[in-house]
């Protein structure tokens, strides 16, 4: 049997947030979403007080999130994710009110 997927949701303006859960919810998915409205909160829950992110060993995590977040980027509070073996394999997906990336890459 499978683990159910946690979501991750990293975003500090409550209205998006709200849309955000409301169209998850609207698609029928009724997993737990765990909101953040900063990058620091989101990064102590993932990585722990160790770094290592091993509270996490064995769950299916999902994490949405906002690039542009008042104490940190969203690329920066993610950053470690990748090195760390207990959360390298959660999907990350890029939420955006910009028009541009950070390194002006262009929306597609």
């Amino acid at each position: 049997m499978s683990k159910p997927v946690t979501i991750i949701m990293i975003e500090d303006d409550e209205g998006h947030a709200r849309l955000i859960e409301r169209n998850i919810r609207r698609s029928g998915v009724n997993n737990d979403i765990l909101p953040f409205t900063n990058g620091t909160a989101a990064v102590n829950y993932l990585f722990g007080s160790d770094g290592s992110g091993l509270h996490h060993k064995g769950r299916a995590l999902l994490i949405l999130l906002d690039l542009n977040l008042p104490d940190m980027t969203g690329s920066r509070s993610c950053a470690g994710s990748r090195r760390t073996k207990y959360l390298k394999c959660a999907p990350v997906v890029i939420l955006t009110t910009n028009r541009r990336l950070p390194g002006n890459q262009a929306l597609l």
